[in-house]
């Protein structure tokens, strides 16, 4: 209990502060995809480190407003009604929260698991939205140790191939830096997104995270009232 409020309270500053300085409104599982159609070879669910296995906080709301329907991939009518199905289940997710403020643990695991279906049967870009959309609604419900693994799974199923991924590194290593509260493994993935995508928009959010990495909420707070004043 008192290292969830720990953590409750370290990452209530750390928002605060972040808030200002990051703009992750692109992460959204709302961004379209402008990549063509491409089919890879299907992947398991990258497991994560123990450590990751605590749910710290169901504070981070998913709100997104509804998006175009996506054009449809393929011909085969097994494959569309997918395709609809989790368009379907997402639009709900999202409407649920929207008008309750809550999502259910339920259809989020069920819309999870159908992505994961759909990506290891298809694999075309469409999966990398499905995967990303389920790490949202995940991150939705505080579980992040879930999240984080479809994050891992967009990222190391589709690497240069889909615009998702490095957003998906991003949020991997954001995670761990602001919610879990593991440095180590933050600073090894802010630094492996700038080797992979040094002239990525987000790659001067990730500079900026690793400089401020090591330093309180409270110092950071003072930084910026600091900055302000001059």
């Amino acid at each position: 209990m008192l290292m969830k409020i720990k953590i409750n309270r370290k990452f209530q500053n750390f928002i605060f502060f972040f808030s200002i300085f990051l703009a992750l409104g692109s992460c959204s599982s709302d961004t379209p995809s402008s990549t063509k159609e491409k089919e890879i070879k299907p992947v398991a669910t990258t497991s994560l480190p123990a450590e990751t296995t605590e749910n710290p906080t169901s504070e981070v709301e998913v709100k997104s407003p509804k998006k175009n329907k996506p054009a449809p991939l393929g011909r085969g009518k097994a494959r569309l009604k997918m395709q609809d199905d989790l368009y379907n289940a997402h639009q709900k997710l999202m409407t649920q929260m929207e008008s309750t403020g809550k999502l259910s643990e339920a259809e989020v695991v069920k819309y999870a698991k159908d992505s994961e279906l759909y990506m290891s049967v298809y694999g075309d870009s469409l999966a990398a939205e499905y995967a990303f959309n389920a790490a949202d609604l995940y991150r939705g419900i505080g579980d992040y140790k879930r999240a984080l693994d479809m994050w891992l799974l967009v990222y190391k199923a589709y690497d240069r191939d889909h615009p998702k991924a490095p957003h998906a590194l991003f949020q991997c290593a954001f995670a761990y830096d602001t919610v879990l509260d593991r440095k180590d493994l933050a600073k090894t993935l802010y630094s492996s997104f700038l080797a992979k995508y040094p002239d990525h928009h987000l790659a001067k959010d990730v500079q900026l995270s690793l400089k401020n990495i090591d330093k309180s909420p409270e110092d950071l707070i003072k930084e910026f009232q600091k900055k302000n004043q001059n």
